[in-house]
């Protein structure tokens, strides 16, 4: 064999080794990554378990948040730092032409062609679009970069806000005043120093580097209305995937809270739900990617 050969199946080897290694790097948990310029910025989330729901004796506890459950996931996926924000879906609007949502009649709450009646900056979470919207923006997403993004399931979404933890939620409270997470979250007023949204990463993270779970807006999720009783979680999937059959599919599981909602609804475990074509101020979205 040539000296040429040899060197270049030696620099051949490298690259492969190098290339290798940055592959097991994307997928190591905590690392963030963006496929394009106007992509949201992602994090990497561990394999694992969490019980998902709420005990019964838990401050602000509601019937549909029972039973606890396990929920494992056999591998890491991705969730968005932040919220997809008016800058990130006005890309998305100029590219596709997708249509610009008015809705909700509201003094002072409606959504006019897309836009909120409040100040709306672009680093404020997206909002004004229906479950639909946002499910097409993740296909639009998929398309433009040729990896699997999609909207998160409802266990992806508590494992990611949940961070680890256990209880109401993955901080203290307040110190100066009882049930109050003003600290960490956008809501309830402006004792947070917000009127309306604040722009994403207004507020420390959590342990997973997520921002804004527990505030600033509303966020749809893929699974489908299995009914607000008590035991709500009877059949409910254990490994992670979104929660289909069976439901009514016209109606979408939302989670977080919004701006202007009381902290007992921004528990990790609280759940709340709209039908699909809703259309507010409040909610808006953050995307997963499957790796």
């Amino acid at each position: 064999m040539n000296k040429i050969l040899c060197l270049a199946m030696i620099l051949l080897g490298n690259s492969y080794q190098v290339n290798a290694q940055s592959a097991t790097d994307a997928i190591k948990p905590g690392t963030s990554f963006k496929d394009c310029d106007i992509c949201p910025e992602m994090v990497v989330l561990p394999a694992g378990s969490f019980i998902m729901g709420a005990p019964q004796d838990e401050r602000g506890y509601q019937p549909d948040e029972s039973p606890q459950h396990k929920v494992t996931f056999s591998k890491p996926f991705a969730i968005g730092i932040y919220a997809v924000t008016a800058e990130e879906w006005e890309a998305y609007i100029q590219e596709t032409n997708a249509p610009r949502r008015s809705g909700d009649t509201r003094p002072g709450r409606a959504c006019t062609e897309g836009k909120p009646s409040y100040p709306y900056e672009s680093r404020q979470p997206a909002v004004c679009m229906t479950y639909h919207d946002a499910e097409n923006y993740a296909k639009w997403l998929a398309g433009k970069t040729g990896k699997p993004y999609r909207l998160p399931s409802e266990s992806e979404w508590e494992y990611a806000a949940r961070a680890g933890s256990e209880g109401p939620f993955p901080f203290p409270f307040d110190e100066e005043r009882g049930f109050t997470i003003n600290k960490h979250a956008n809501l309830d007023g402006d004792q947070d120093g917000f009127k309306y949204t604040a722009p994403v990463g207004s507020f420390p993270p959590n342990a997973f580097g997520l921002f804004d779970m527990h505030g600033n807006i509303h966020e749809w999720v893929v699974d489908c209305f299995h009914g607000n009783h008590f035991n709500a979680y009877v059949g409910a999937p254990d490994d992670g995937s979104a929660w289909i059959e069976g439901g009514d599919c016209s109606v979408r599981q939302i989670r977080g809270n919004d701006w202007i909602e009381p902290p007992i609804f921004s528990r990790s475990g609280n759940r709340n739900d709209r039908p699909a074509e809703t259309i507010g101020d409040w909610l808006g979205f953050r995307v997963v990617r499957d790796l």
